[in-house]
């Protein structure tokens, strides 16, 4: 063994020592580590189309930003929920506890970010990307989406006002999603529907048997549906000829440009209320409508928007320092692509919801209803 060098701190002499036997050199003054961010995904399942984009729009953050959050080195780490609750909560737990996990995100269906904020409780950040459930809350839990019942709710504001409040159907998968986001229409609509009708959840079906139980004096069909069971409705709706018989409003979910891509025409016309629409027109808007454009060659979907914002409110709470937590809860208000928004007291956001109405390939927006 060589005698120790003379004169040599004996701070230095470890870390000289440690790096001649391979071990980790400690950072140095002024040095951060990486920030790690687990992105809980659909990669698999019936919302693997709304995973994409997802993922798309987190990395898209991430290369727009030089790679860094906060001013920190970021590093994304993608799991596979396969749109089941315990998948999600056994990612969950890899993530924390194997990968030491800073913050986690995505979280496309409202089951599996459930089961995630479970596992995560008091231990680790959740910045919910997309899932609406009303359950879905605690002090270390942060959603730029929406609820399901504000979504809905939204909805039958406008549908009160404009179609009056008489002769409404209800339709939706039978899952919290589904009758979460039909109860907050009913609350918004202020009065009770003709009839409320729940399709069996991820799985197709033959929606005939449920349009079927469409009264003959009703006026105009609410529906919730997303990914794959928004294509089989949106197609259905147009081949059964219901698109003749009755109005439709549509949910956010059932005409995102993740679905319009497999439906097309199918489409045309369709209204629907969500929080956000690629023709809106704002300089965030704008810059990032381009960008994904460019990246990927279409419009950006509402999921693409959220996830988008989930990298934000990460990167602005890192940017404050100190407990994550804490941070998360102090940004306050953000701008983006939807246009302006805050978080309440509860870590959901307060924002603008938007009447669209689909045509020549683009939701155009026809309204704007004020939260």
């Amino acid at each position: 063994m060589r005698a120790p060098v003379l004169g040599l701190p004996v701070v230095g002499l470890v870390v000289l020592m440690a790096a001649g036997c391979g071990g980790a050199v400690p950072p140095r003054d002024g040095e951060v580590l990486p920030v790690k961010i687990g992105a809980i995904i659909s990669q698999t399942g019936v919302y693997a189309m709304l995973g994409d984009d997802m993922e798309s729009a987190m990395r898209l953050y991430l290369d727009d930003h030089g790679g860094r959050l906060g001013g920190r080195p970021a590093e994304l780490l993608v799991a596979d929920d396969a749109g089941t609750a315990e998948q999600g909560r056994k990612e969950a737990r890899r993530l924390i506890d194997a990968e030491g996990v800073d913050v986690l995100t995505g979280l496309i269906a409202s089951p599996v970010a459930v089961a995630v904020v479970e596992e995560a409780a008091g231990r680790t950040p959740v910045v919910v990307a997309n899932a609406g459930s009303d359950d879905l809350d605690g002090p270390n839990v942060f959603r730029v989406s929406y609820t399901n019942r504000d979504h809905g709710h939204a909805a039958g504001r406008y549908a009160a006002e404009h179609y009056g409040r008489r002769g409404v159907v209800l339709m939706a998968p039978d899952y919290s999603a589904g009758v979460e986001t039909l109860d907050g229409f009913t609350e918004g609509y202020g009065a009770e529907p003709l009839k409320r009708i729940l399709t069996p959840h991820d799985r197709v079906a033959d929606l005939r048997l449920y349009f079927e139980q469409i009264p003959p004096e009703a006026k105009l069909l609410y529906a919730f549906y997303a990914g794959g069971e928004a294509i089989a409705f949106t197609r259905a709706f147009k081949e059964l000829g219901y698109d003749t018989r009755i109005d439709l409003l549509a949910c956010m979910n059932l005409t995102d440009e993740d679905v319009l891509r497999a439906v097309g025409p199918d489409a045309e016309g369709i209204t629907s209320v969500g929080m956000y629409s690629p023709a809106l027109e704002n300089t965030e808007n704008t810059a990032f409508a381009a960008k994904w454009r460019e990246r990927t060659g279409r419009n950006p979907s509402a999921v693409a928007v959220q996830s988008w914002d989930a990298m934000r409110l990460i990167d602005a709470a890192l940017s404050r320092g100190g407990d994550l937590d804490r941070a998360l809860g102090e940004v306050g208000e953000l701008d983006g692509p939807r246009g302006r928004f805050r978080l309440d007291a509860t870590h959901n956001p307060v924002q603008n919801w938007y009447v669209r109405q689909y045509q020549n390939g683009v939701n155009r927006v026809i309204a704007t209803i004020p939260p």
